[in-house]
C-alpha cells in the first residue's frame, strides 16, 4: 500500500509539472502574440459563435436584459410600436372658432345656401312669399338661418358630449368605400376611444334646425312636427353633401390643378 501511495503522489506530480509549462508555454505565445497585434483587444464575446449569446437570452425571456445589452437589434425591432398619437382634443377656443367658420366664413356652404335658395325660387316655396318681390332674398336667409342653427346645436351639443364635430376623411381607397364612409358619417361619430356611435349632436342639429325655421315661415301652412321634420330630412342630405364634398373635395382639387399646370406646361412648350 505504501509502494502505491508513492507511485501515486510521484504521478500527480509529474502531471502538475507537466500542467504548469504546458501553461507557462501558452502565455509566452500569447505575450509574442500581442505583441505582434499591438492595440488588439479581444472581446470574450468575438470567440461565441454569431447569434448564439442573444439566442440563449431571447429563449431565457429576459427581454429587459436584452434591451439593457443592446446585442440583438432584431429583436428589439421586433418590439410592436406604439400606435400614433390620437388627434389633438379640441379646447373651447377651437370649438368656438370651428363654428365661426363654418357659419360665416365657408365658401362652400354659401355656395350651398345659394344653390338652396334658387331651387326653392323655382319651387315658389313659399308662395306666399312672392307678393312684394324679395322672394329670393328671403329664402336665402331662411336657408342660412337653418344653417346657423343647424350649427350651433351640432357643434354645441358635441362640445357636451366630446365628441368632435369635424369630418374624419377615410384611409380607404376606392370610389364606393369613400362614398359609404361619407353616408355613414352623416350619422355616426367616433368617440375617445375610438368606437363609432350614433352622432346624436348631428342628428339633433339637423332636425333641430328644421323645426326652428318653421317659425319663420307663414304658421298656418308650416308644423314643426310636419314639416319641420322635413326639413330636417333635407338638412340630413345636405350634410351628406358636404360630407362628400370633404372626401373627395381635395384630391379633385389637386387632380384639377395638376391638370391646369400640365395644360401650361405643354402651351409654353408649344410656343418654344
Amino acid at each position: 500500500m505504501k509502494f502505491c501511495r508513492v507511485v501515486l503522489i510521484m504521478t500527480l506530480g509529474m502531471t502538475t509539472e507537466v500542467m504548469l509549462q504546458a501553461q507557462m508555454l501558452s502565455a509566452d505565445r500569447m505575450v509574442s502574440a500581442d505583441s505582434a497585434h499591438e492595440g488588439t483587444v479581444l472581446v470574450a464575446s468575438d470567440a461565441l459563435p454569431a447569434g448564439l449569446f442573444p439566442d440563449l437570452l431571447a429563449a431565457s425571456g429576459h427581454d429587459a436584459l436584452l434591451q439593457g445589452l443592446g446585442i440583438a437589434p432584431e429583436i428589439v425591432q421586433a418590439i410592436p410600436k406604439p400606435p400614433p398619437d390620437a388627434p389633438k382634443p379640441l379646447t373651447m377656443q377651437d370649438r368656438v372658432v370651428l363654428l365661426w367658420n363654418d357659419t360665416y366664413a365657408s365658401p362652400g356652404a354659401f355656395a350651398g345656401l345659394f344653390a338652396g335658395a334658387m331651387v326653392d325660387q323655382i319651387r315658389n316655396v313659399p308662395a306666399k312669399w312672392n307678393g312684394d318681390g324679395n322672394a329670393y332674398t328671403r329664402r336665402f336667409a331662411s336657408e342660412y338661418g337653418q344653417l346657423a342653427a343647424r350649427n350651433v346645436i351640432h357643434e354645441g351639443l358635441a362640445g357636451l358630449t366630446g365628441l368632435d364635430p369635424r369630418y374624419p376623411v377615410c384611409k380607404c381607397e376606392g370610389a364606393l368605400h369613400r362614398t359609404g364612409h361619407a353616408l355613414q358619417m352623416t350619422f355616426t361619430n367616433y368617440r375617445k376611444d375610438g368606437r363609432l356611435t350614433l352622432d346624436m349632436p348631428q342628428i339633433a342639429g339637423a332636425y333641430g334646425s328644421g323645426m326652428v325655421s318653421t317659425y319663420w315661415y307663414p304658421h298656418r301652412l308650416y308644423s314643426p312636427l310636419v314639416q319641420g321634420i322635413q326639413f330636417g330630412h333635407e338638412q340630413m342630405g345636405e350634410v351628406f353633401v358636404g360630407n362628400l364634398i370633404q372626401e373627395f373635395g381635395p384630391g379633385i382639387k389637386q387632380a384639377l390643378h395638376l391638370h391646369a399646370l400640365t395644360g401650361l406646361t405643354k402651351s409654353r412648350s408649344d410656343d418654344d
